[in-house]
């Protein structure tokens, strides 16, 4: 395994993913479900796409069409945004913030969704065709996404101390809704 592949990766892929949509939706989701089961549906989702990546590479975006991976985004997206903004006032909140299983599920699929043939999904894909190494690709990815996760995760619980779950649901609602509306904007332009 190349050291400098594997460093090369970590900094390309920690890079890439400030800012990214996925950050935005581990911290909603990490203020919403709680820090354990979100850190490992996200990190479980990230390192299994960059393993496809690294393997399959240029493999994802022939497998799967944009035809169909953008609207289903979207959907996806405005359907959670819409359960975050119209969830139930009674209590039943607090049960499912608890289940780190629940976060784990709801942050995996989301997470899968919409990282597949993502911009990081494709350099690292061109990382490991270039190096020949898939292996140091992976490590290095897996390492950055593992990070990026911790800090996201931490903010997410930061912000939901100091804000009320109601607050956070909503905001994390409207960040969700805003996400659907965009990817079905780009699926109809």
């Amino acid at each position: 395994m190349d050291l400098g592949v594997l460093i090369s990766t970590f900094g390309l892929v920690g890079v890439a993913e400030l800012g990214d949509k996925s950050m935005f939706a581990v911290i909603a989701l990490a203020a919403r479900y709680g820090r354990r089961g979100v850190f490992f549906g996200a990190v479980s989702a990230l390192i299994l796409l960059s393993v496809i990546a690294a393997f399959l590479g240029a493999a994802i975006s022939n497998l799967v069409d944009d035809s169909i991976t953008v609207p289903l985004a979207a959907l996806v997206f405005l359907a959670f945004g819409s359960y975050m903004l119209i969830k139930n006032e009674d209590g039943e909140e607090d049960v499912l913030i608890t289940r780190s299983s629940s976060g784990f599920l709801a942050t995996f699929s989301l997470i899968t969704l919409m990282e597949m043939g993502d911009k990081t999904q494709i350099a690292i894909f061109t990382l490991a065709a270039s190096t020949g190494d898939a292996l140091a690709v992976i490590a290095g990815a897996s390492l950055a996404f593992i990070l990026m996760v911790a800090i996201e995760v931490y903010l997410g619980q930061k912000i939901s101390s100091k804000v009320s779950p109601h607050t956070m649901r909503s905001l994390a609602g409207v960040v969700f809704l805003l996400f659907g509306v965009f990817y079905l904007l780009q699926w109809l332009l």
